[in-house]
């Protein structure tokens, strides 16, 4: 009886020392994806942040001018575009219909494009030829539109 009550109680220890290891594993995963996520979306503000309030509303009127242009498409402009983590922190974009089909992504963050499974089969909008470099280093270059609006630097010497 004695020996049945000692395995048990080891049984018992070995269970709760599993437990013990399980939730310190979780735990620590999850404070590694917050991390990972704080520094994510540091990296999208800091590329987002290159931009002009003008600049994107720039960008946004060339991302609807360019559907209509070659596609006969119209699509939804956000008001507040909003980042999106599954899309490299870029802003999608809809064409304005009953479904709200994904018509593209806007302006990507190339840092983390590549590790962005779902990005490398949408059409992405770049704002410049040197935007559409950096995102071809770390994706299709089929899929990358630039839509050719001046670098900053072009917009500051004039």
């Amino acid at each position: 009886m004695e020996q049945t009550r000692q395995r048990w109680a080891e049984e018992e220890a070995r269970r709760e020392q599993e437990r013990v290891e399980r939730e310190t594993r979780l735990a620590r995963e999850q404070a590694e994806r917050e991390e990972r996520e704080r520094q994510d979306l540091e990296t999208a503000r800091a590329w987002w942040g290159r931009l002009s309030t003008q600049q994107q509303t720039e960008l946004f009127a060339a991302v609807a001018e360019y559907a209509w242009r070659t596609s006969n498409l119209r699509v939804e402009i956000p008001e507040k575009p909003m980042m999106w983590p599954q899309y490299a922190h870029g802003v999608p974009v809809h064409v304005t219909d009953k479904r709200r089909t994904l018509y593209g992504i806007v302006r990507p963050c190339p840092g983390l494009a590549a590790v962005c499974s779902k990005l490398a089969e949408e059409l992405v909008l770049a704002r410049s030829a040197q935007e559409a470099r950096e995102l071809a280093d770390v994706l299709p270059q089929s899929r990358i539109v630039d839509l050719d609006l001046p670098e900053h630097e072009q917009l500051t010497m004039c």
